[in-house]
């Protein structure tokens, strides 16, 4: 079974559901409401766990009571906790979410900053048995040691690169890429993902790509920009969606690197399902839903 060691994030999401993103100041009222575990690498690992791999998160979390409900919570998903830090006297990352009913939604997040001041390193024992890497960029030093440790083993090292303020340096340690359209905005100015994917091509030895939500994928391949259209789909809520995206592929680059077209589209899939439904990480779809999916979307 392959196994992939997911670094970074765990949050605590409060999603509310609104008819419409507040836009000022004002009571704003909520027609539905639910918490579930959210962070860019723990939905990841979710994500393979749900699609029948083997996940183990490493990354930090408060000594409070929500950082106890977040490990557990994980664990009763299937992904493998044991290498998680608790960090005494800091808090857990909380996020406060809305949702329209276009399934837009707009996040308000907290982290800690001593939760990554004071997170031990990673090391080898965090890593070692693992097929491919995928880091987020919230805790950047923790992706950093993850994915140079994954270019030395010659395995896969996806870095999930969404919108936080890091060091280009990161860009040279993933064999993988895979952009916000926000993030990759943010990075090079640029709002055409095509360009803005070439540009970064231009800067980093990884392959890259950029998810464009309804509008699909972009990714380089040789001289060329490739393209998968998202799938047409009823958006409910696209809370994580890329988080989905994310774990699917790195499952996908770790059992066969060289089938790219096919690991877009397995990611997009299931990154579709999840937004099909409400609440951000509940949405996951398991393999047999990913499969009835893919076999409807010919």
């Amino acid at each position: 079974m392959i196994t992939i060691v997911c670094v970074g994030i765990v949050v605590r999401d409060i999603v509310f559901s609104v008819p419409s993103l507040p836009e000022g100041p004002g009571k704003n009222l909520a027609t539905k409401r639910t918490e579930v575990g959210g962070g860019p690498a723990a939905t990841a690992a979710v994500t393979i766990a749900a699609l029948g791999g083997e996940a183990r998160f490493v990354g930090p979390v408060g000594d409070d009571q929500t950082g106890t409900d977040l490990v557990d919570e994980l664990r009763s998903d299937g992904v493998d906790t044991t290498q998680i830090r608790v960090v005494a006297g800091a808090s857990s990352p909380m996020s406060v979410v809305t949702i329209d009913k276009n399934g837009e939604r707009a996040i308000v997040n907290h982290s800690d900053p001593k939760l990554f001041e004071d997170v031990e390193p990673i090391g080898d024992s965090d890593l070692v048995g693992a097929d491919a890497v995928l880091a987020d960029i919230k805790w950047p030093r923790g992706a950093e040691d993850a994915l140079a440790w994954a270019r030395e083993m010659d395995l896969p090292g996806v870095l999930d690169f969404d919108v936080g303020n890091i060091s280009e340096a990161i860009l040279d340690t993933p064999s993988h890429i895979v952009f916000s359209s926000d993030a990759l905005w943010g990075l090079t100015g640029n709002r055409d993902p095509v360009s803005g994917i070439r540009e970064v091509a231009d800067r980093c030895p990884a392959w890259v790509a950029v998810t464009a939500g309804p509008d699909g994928t972009y990714w380089i391949e040789g001289d060329s920009v490739a393209h998968h259209p998202g799938f047409e789909i009823d958006a409910v809520d696209t809370l994580g969606a890329g988080d989905v995206f994310h774990g699917a592929f790195a499952m996908c680059m770790a059992a066969d690197q060289s089938d790219i077209h096919g690991a877009i589209r397995f990611a997009s899939a299931a990154a579709a399902i999840s937004c099909t439904r409400f609440g951000g990480r509940a949405g996951i779809p398991t393999s047999a839903e990913l499969r009835a999916f893919l076999e409807e979307h010919p």
